[in-house]
């Protein structure tokens, strides 16, 4: 099934580098225009805006600088986004932490920025987004959780907290906001090389244990599936989609 985001403009937050970098490429294959935003990856950030123009030189693309905690200024750079663009039709929730944090040493500080930006900014962001799709031609939302937002893991506590509560985000609002905007959740299982990856193993045979398919996942098979659920069927909202390899079973 080929998904066209032809005449599309989608928003991916965190796009400079790794899956949100890949989300954005394969959103400008697709068709669609691209506003990623980024923390302090500027460099990258500019780089995946000019990959994205060799790929579709018809599309518009921009990078924006964000703090995605910031109330106010995720609701500014909503209205500047669907001022500036047409068809604003998409979100992907993608920016996110991920930073071990073993009970002994666990502070509230680890604590309240894996919540303020895993979990609070996702709403802030579907709040903001939402609102503007309610009133004009709807759209979708894609939130990025995580096969550990289902499964625990004892040196993470507070990012599995923050994507668990990405989950339930998605169920909420897919009842909230329905029938005009559909929101689902992409939940990764382990993807990058092992010295990026999410999980506690020390090597790649250690994890390969874990995933039943035999191998890691790609960068580009998280963003096919996140372009699946933003142009794909209409009946889809409220799924939670693991792209694991049948990690999440073991």
């Amino acid at each position: 099934m080929t998904i066209s985001l032809a005449g599309q403009t989608i928003v991916v937050t965190g796009g400079a580098k790794r899956l949100g970098r890949a989300i954005a490429l394969e959103c400008a294959r697709a068709g669609a225009s691209v506003v990623i935003s980024y923390r302090s990856s500027g460099d990258e950030a500019r780089e995946t805006v000019g990959e994205m123009q060799q790929l579709a030189p018809q599309s518009r693309f921009e990078a924006v600088q964000l703090e995605i905690t910031d109330d106010g200024a995720v609701a500014r750079f909503a209205a500047t986004v669907f001022e500036r663009y047409d068809n604003v039709s998409g979100l992907v929730n993608n920016a996110a932490i991920f930073r071990r944090t073993p009970f002994e040493t666990l502070d509230i500080a680890d604590f309240d920025d894996h919540i303020a930006t895993n979990l609070r900014a996702p709403f802030l962001l579907c709040r903001a987004f939402g609102a503007n799709f309610l009133t004009r031609n709807g759209g979708a939302i894609v939130n990025m959780a995580d096969i550990y937002g289902v499964r625990p893991l004892a040196n993470y506590v507070p990012y599995c907290v923050s994507k668990a509560g990405v989950v339930m985000l998605t169920h909420c609002l897919a009842k909230a906001l329905a029938p005009r905007v559909r929101v689902n959740c992409l939940c990764p299982g382990t993807i990058l090389t092992p010295s990026q990856t999410q999980g506690e193993a020390d090597d790649e045979a250690e994890l390969l244990k874990r995933i039943p398919f035999g191998r890691l996942g790609t960068a580009e098979e998280i963003a096919l599936a996140a372009v699946f659920l933003l142009g794909g069927p209409a009946f889809i909202t409220g799924a939670v989609l693991p792209v694991d390899g049948a990690q999440i079973l073991r």
